[in-house]
């Protein structure tokens, strides 16, 4: 086990304990569907505010990190942080002008109080704008206690503040759109901090062109991305209502969860895949692949217990308010599968330098899947906006390893893939359909369990355990 993975999955397991734990039952207490609709649809609108102002930080430091000296990394950082800086800010500006005359037009049942919201939205983006670069330096540079420190240092203070908005100072859904803002000042601390002898303040427009030769090739594909994700929010509020999109924005707080455990394996796994392609592997290709394989192994576990309890737990955890989710939540796990396959093949084509095909190959596919979430929302509602994004994602990184398996990557498709997903909707389909007595889903857990945990034993030692944590930064 890559010592890293922990120390990346950290914040996920502090998220989940307390979010799933106190912080849905607080929220739902004090909110109804209808506020997390108001929240999801201006959100989702002042997000694509990031794509248009990205300047694609991985995608630069996948291509020159290796291959520049020390004194380049510094000059290159810094430059990155100053475009990504400026950028945002003359963005954020330009959505704010234009939001009187829009919202109107987009939001149904639009209200003058949205115009306040949509603002303090933008600027909570504006908050966090340095940790999309510090993010992908802590990532490169394998240090997963920072990334740990930062992200758990954004979310506790988020938290606080949604808890005292909510249950002190009684300002309501107001206290959704400060969290981000407090969240990202809290990150920016932490950031100048880390990033304080990794920088050198010097303008560079050697590293400016570097930026958008390598960068700008991400702003279609990561603005085609947003505007996906974006799109089923919108089409089922102008639909349906804002209530049926509070429930999906309820189950997208889940896929959340399970996209962050993602993040953290491909935080882990990032620098060694860079490592394998670029000839210098730390790692024999055979562990690579057997770690690859135990991963899949426990995803698939994880899958099963999702499907199997997701009614339950979400009756349990929103009193009631948002069990129509619990369906929606077991399609959202495949996502898991879907980030994780894409990883090495997304990897390979950074190295070899084929950003301009990776990003407009990904906007031809986010197109399609744009089209089959409109269709499926009009025919199936929110279950087939829900199924259709996730399709979406399988066919991108599907078309990764194609493209990847085209330009001579040597690492191959991972069967495990398959199986898992197979194996989840198998069990999704009998929960749903057929239905199981919560003693029979237990005793199914129990079986889960012990054949992840005869598969897992023969790698734990004590030894093991203090080389996972000892981390070094």
């Amino acid at each position: 086990m890559d010592k890293s993975f922990l120390w990346f999955l950290l914040p996920t397991l502090l998220q989940t304990v307390l979010g799933v734990g106190v912080m849905v039952p607080i929220t739902t207490y004090y909110l109804d569907p209808s506020d997390l609709g108001t929240v999801a649809i201006l959100t989702a609108l002042a997000m694509l505010v990031t794509p248009l102002a990205s300047t694609g930080d991985n995608w630069v430091l996948s291509t020159h990190w290796h291959a520049t000296s020390a004194r380049g990394r510094k000059e290159l950082l810094f430059n990155l942080l100053l475009a990504n800086l400026g950028m945002k800010t003359v963005w954020v500006v330009i959505f704010w002008l234009l939001s009187p005359l829009v919202l109107p037009h987009l939001i149904r049942d639009y209200r003058p109080e949205y115009h306040q919201y949509f603002g303090l939205a933008l600027a909570g983006l504006l908050a966090g704008t340095l940790w999309v670069t510090l993010s992908s330096l802590m990532v490169i540079e394998r240090a997963p206690v920072s990334h740990a420190v930062n992200e758990s240092l954004q979310w506790g203070a988020g938290a606080m503040t949604t808890l005292v908005g909510l249950s002190v100072a009684k300002i309501g859904v107001l206290a959704l759109f400060l969290a981000p803002i407090v969240a990202g000042l809290v990150s920016v601390l932490h950031g100048l901090w880390y990033a304080a002898h990794r920088v050198s303040l010097r303008p560079s427009l050697h590293w400016g062109k570097a930026i958008v030769r390598s960068g700008m090739p991400a702003i279609p594909f990561s603005l085609m991305d947003v505007v996906a994700n974006s799109l089923d929010r919108f089409v089922i509020q102008r639909w349906l209502d804002l209530s049926t999109l509070g429930i999906y924005a309820h189950s997208q707080s889940y896929r959340g969860m399970f996209v962050t455990v993602t993040k953290a394996y491909s935080r882990t796994m990032t620098p060694t895949f860079l490592e394998l392609f670029a000839g210098n592997p730390a790692q024999p290709r055979r562990q690579v692949e057997e770690t690859v394989s135990l991963w899949y192994l426990c995803v698939t576990a994880g899958g099963i217990l999702v499907t199997l309890f997701s009614p339950e737990v979400i009756h349990i955890l929103t009193h009631g308010k948002f069990d129509q989710a619990a369906e929606l939540v077991p399609i959202w796990f495949l996502l898991v599968f879907a980030h994780s396959m894409a990883i090495p093949y997304t990897q390979y084509l950074l190295t070899v330098r084929r950003n301009f095909l990776l990003s407009w190959s990904s906007i031809v596919m986010s197109l399609g899947t744009m089209g089959l979430v409109c269709v499926a929302t009009w025919q199936f509602g929110v279950i087939g906006a829900t199924s259709a994004a996730v399709f979406g994602a399988l066919a991108l990184h599907g078309m990764r390893f194609y493209l990847a398996r085209r330009f001579g990557c040597p690492y191959g498709f991972e069967a495990g893939v398959l199986w898992g997903m197979g194996t989840v909707l198998l069990v999704y389909l009998v929960t749903s359909r057929v239905g199981l007595p919560l003693s029979a889903k237990i005793v199914l857990a129990g079986v889960v369990m012990a054949a992840l945990w005869t598969r897992i034993a023969p790698r734990l030692s004590w030894q093991a355990m203090r080389r996972v944590w000892a981390a070094p930064k």
